[in-house]
């Protein structure tokens, strides 16, 4: 099944087993085209059960639930994929922000109407959920603006009377009147976001809801520094086995799965290369990585690498911090490429001296070694000889072939989509096992 046909299948199933439920917003082109997340007020007891639910309905599909994260004690964001296609399918048991109760589901759900295969929700808990929405984080986004002008526009006298009492609760009389005619005549800058977002705020906090929530984002932020659903993916190969041009497909692929995506080259870089910390540096020439006229010295390659090795400890802790926040972190190379390839660092170290300080660097959550027939390799790029390419790729043998986190992956024998559909299928696999569903 592509995206179009699990989307179908997926709220045809709801439709049969009578699941309440409504897309929110954003619906207009579905499914033909997935232009941001499902957003799905759905009426069950808790957001485990949406969850679950979720999960059982892909059974037998090919499709599976990869991974998921609470934003809200109501609410949270789950990633399904067949390891090919992503879709991001977000429920809420009610809309909430920050621990306020704005709309609880059956207002969302009240009145719904057929769309299609799916039901979403009649125009004015529309407007109003998407208004209170962008009045609550301060913007609005080109799309919402055209579709809450168009919803104003097409409601009638009466519809927009129900809108107006509804927003009592939210907003100030004047401020009400003064946001919908700036909607209606789509002038959006006159629109003083910063007054509608206090009284916004002001109106929906409750005393019990908030000490509720701060509890709840407690727990939930002490569960996502124990379980984050971010991943620490490492590339290593040769020149020429195709590291960036792989992983930049892997990151367009990847796009809906996480929050963010950082993608690094060696490491971090929270701090400069030792050469460009004179002011008049030229740039970096990778060009010729092995042409090093000048061999370190022991003394200065240690000094080089403690600097260097800082860096790493940084980055240590950027990454554990993006992992928290579900970022998907890229590195090409990283720490283990000092010691397969030492003549490009111009390192004049011992493999066990490396081997060392390897203890103190975050482990990858897997790694993809890139390999392949050195002719081929070769005949890709001439930045080193074919004696350095057989060595090197002896050296990734000797060092990973019993890591279980490793797996190798020969790109002279499959394309760039087959190698990034292979790293999918294990990436995804860490992540649907990192739970007990």
């Amino acid at each position: 099944m592509n995206c179009t046909e699990i989307f179908n299948y997926l709220f045809e199933s709801f439709n049969s087993q009578n699941i309440d439920y409504v897309i929110i917003h954003s619906y207009q082109y579905l499914p033909d085209r997935f232009d941001s997340d499902i957003d799905t007020a759905i009426n069950v007891t808790n957001i485990k059960d949406a969850i679950k639910l979720l999960d059982d309905t892909l059974s037998g599909t090919g499709w599976r639930v990869i991974q998921f994260w609470r934003h809200e004690n109501y609410a949270a964001d789950c990633v399904i994929s067949n390891d090919k296609e992503f879709l991001q399918v977000d429920f809420c048991t009610h809309y909430e922000r920050n621990g306020r109760v704005v709309m609880p589901v059956q207002e969302l759900l009240e009145g719904k109407r057929m769309h299609k295969n799916f039901y979403v929700p009649k125009p004015q808990t529309e407007f109003t959920y998407v208004l209170v929405k962008k009045l609550l984080k301060k913007v609005f986004s080109d799309g919402s603006k055209e579709r809450l002008t168009a919803l104003w526009e097409a409601m009638s006298e009466k519809e927009k009377v129900e809108v107006r009492n509804g927003l009592r609760r939210f907003l100030a009389e004047d401020q009400i009147g003064k946001i919908l005619d700036c909607i209606a005549s789509s002038q959006y800058d006159l629109i003083d976001l910063e007054e509608a977002h206090r009284e916004l705020r002001k109106r929906t906090s409750n005393t019990v809801d908030n000490l509720h929530y701060k509890v709840f984002d407690i727990k939930r932020r002490f569960e996502r520094i124990l379980h984050p659903t971010g991943l620490f993916v490492v590339l290593l190969g040769v020149d020429g086995a195709g590291k960036t041009t792989i992983a930049e497909s892997l990151k367009e692929r990847y796009t809906t799965a996480f929050r963010r995506i950082d993608h690094y080259h060696s490491r971090v870089r929270v701090l400069k290369d030792i050469s460009q910390l004179k002011k008049d540096a030229k740039p970096i020439d990778a060009s010729d990585p092995h042409g090093k006229k000048q061999k370190s010295g022991k003394v200065t390659s240690v000094i080089k690498f403690g600097y260097y090795f800082l860096d790493f400890l940084i980055g240590n802790v950027k990454i554990t911090i993006a992992k928290i926040k579900s970022t998907l972190v890229l590195v090409e190379r990283y720490y283990y490429d000092y010691s397969i390839d030492k003549v490009r660092y111009n390192l004049n170290l011992s493999d066990g001296f490396l081997s060392f300080f390897e203890h103190f660097i975050l482990k990858p959550d897997i790694i993809f070694i890139l390999t392949g027939d050195s002719e081929k390799l070769l005949e890709r790029k001439h930045e080193i000889t074919i004696n350095e390419i057989d060595e090197q790729k002896k050296k990734l043998t000797d060092k990973f072939i019993n890591n279980p986190k490793s797996v190798f992956i020969d790109t002279t024998d499959k394309n760039v989509d087959e190698c990034v559909e292979k790293m999918l299928k294990e990436c995804n696999t860490i992540m649907r096992n990192r739970r007990k569903w």
